[in-house]
């Protein structure tokens, strides 16, 4: 241990240079590996960039023959379209060397929560933060290995974030409404604004994400873009709507059928526990038989309860700390709840992760389930991988939706740490 948390200003700088020659190798490497990927989302982003500027319709595969890339906004566009001007080894290039900056830049962002409200845990900000990378790891070697963007969505909203907790609430909306944009999964954090009152910041977000929503309007055709955003509304709308989701006719064109048990929502993790077997080809997996509705229904139920706590948790008067993880409590809360919710999409959880070390060390780690629990949520859902245990076993703890069930545990505990930092509370906009 006294290696990794030496006492001698020295020592530390010592440790952090080696943490940062070993992260910077591991980004390389992730580099590198994503320039091997033969397909994955970034060759998909691509091709409906390629698409929009042809003035296609961007969702529409020819190849396929029906439509893909279902969940994600016509808005879009403002980051395919760019990428689809570069050969494709050139954008997997560029796409993870940003993502690897990402990495870099959200270090630096949680370093200075650590100075500011866990002061005497913040020289020590490297340790924690190489082990909130270790326990994100999975994710981010899915979300780097294809070309996702779900570290830079969480990058921006911790940006955001640490705007508004600066006082800086109208330009905190900016990197917000600039993920909402790209990928709305994220939008559950609006509600953190708006019970704290940041209105400001709420404005300037819903105001920026409208002006997103609309600009490659301007070069498509507003009147074609209209139609693709009301198509996309109605598709999503028919999808959350959806109560047999193992019934794949049912479900809307360029949306994602419940195959192979991928999505790792919520409504799915519920719906594989109580509905009947259906045609989705993953393992059937049954605690009670009850009709698809009665299923689907138990899952909005339940939803709508973790939304009601989680807002009602953030509504509390709070210290710093507090607010911290009432904020933050938002991002596997959005996981939950997002109707589409790969694994990847958990890299999300890395500044969560950060913290609850930070807020685990400053308790010496009481109460002593927390550690526990990070310890088993690691071994569950980062070791327990296909590479370890086969595809067998990962195909049935991915029925059973392993990563959702540890994804509400995440969201409990957060919930539960908000009332005991122990710290002086602000009475006004938390």
């Amino acid at each position: 241990m006294k290696l990794l948390f030496p006492q001698s200003p020295r020592g530390r700088a010592g440790r952090d240079k080696v943490l940062l020659v070993v992260l910077l190798l591991l980004l390389l490497a992730l580099v590198l590996r994503a320039t091997r990927k033969p397909h994955g989302v970034l060759e998909r982003n691509q091709q409906f960039g390629a698409r929009f500027l042809q003035g296609k319709d961007p969702y529409f595969d020819p190849s396929r023959g029906h439509r893909i890339h279902g969940p994600y906004p016509p808005s879009l566009s403002l980051m395919a379209a760019p990428l689809s001007l570069l050969p494709t080894g050139t954008a997997r290039v560029v796409w993870a060397a940003l993502q690897g900056g990402t990495i870099l830049g959200l270090f630096f962002l949680l370093r200075g929560w650590a100075r500011r409200w866990w002061p005497r845990q913040a020289p020590h900000a490297a340790v924690f933060y190489a082990g909130a990378l270790l326990l994100a790891s999975r994710y981010i070697l899915r979300d780097t290995a294809g070309g996702g963007g779900n570290l830079l969505y969480s990058a921006l909203a911790v940006l955001g974030l640490d705007l508004c907790f600066r006082g800086k609430e109208k330009t905190a909306g900016i990197p917000l409404a600039l993920g909402l944009a790209l990928k709305p999964n994220l939008a559950p954090l609006l509600l953190f604004f708006a019970v704290k009152r940041k209105y400001r910041t709420l404005l300037s977000a819903l105001l920026g994400a409208l002006v997103l929503f609309l600009l490659p309007g301007l070069y498509y055709g507003m009147g074609s873009y209209l139609h693709l955003w009301s198509r996309w509304v109605s598709d999503v709308l028919a999808y959350l709507s959806l109560n047999d989701l193992h019934r794949a006719a049912l479900v809307p064109d360029g949306m994602p059928p419940a195959k192979f048990a991928m999505n790792q929502c919520l409504r799915e993790a519920v719906h594989r526990l109580f509905r009947p077997p259906g045609d989705s080809g993953a393992f059937d997996v049954h605690l009670l038989l009850l009709s698809p509705a009665v299923a689907s229904w138990a899952a909005r139920l339940l939803a709508l309860v973790l939304v009601l706590l989680t807002a009602w948790k953030a509504s509390r008067p709070a210290g710093p700390r507090t607010r911290v993880l009432q904020a933050l409590a938002f991002f596997p809360l959005a996981l939950l709840l997002s109707p589409v919710t790969w694994k990847a999409h958990h890299a999300a959880l890395l500044p969560l992760f950060f913290v609850l070390l930070l807020e685990g060390a400053r308790r010496n780690w009481r109460p002593t389930w927390l550690p526990a629990g990070l310890v088993l949520y690691y071994l569950a859902c980062d070791m327990a991988s296909q590479d370890i245990l086969g595809k067998a076993a990962k195909n049935y703890l991915q029925a059973v939706s392993v990563v959702t069930w540890f994804c509400l545990a995440l969201l409990g505990a957060t919930l539960y740490l908000q009332g005991k930092t122990g710290e002086e509370i602000t009475c006004r906009g938390g």
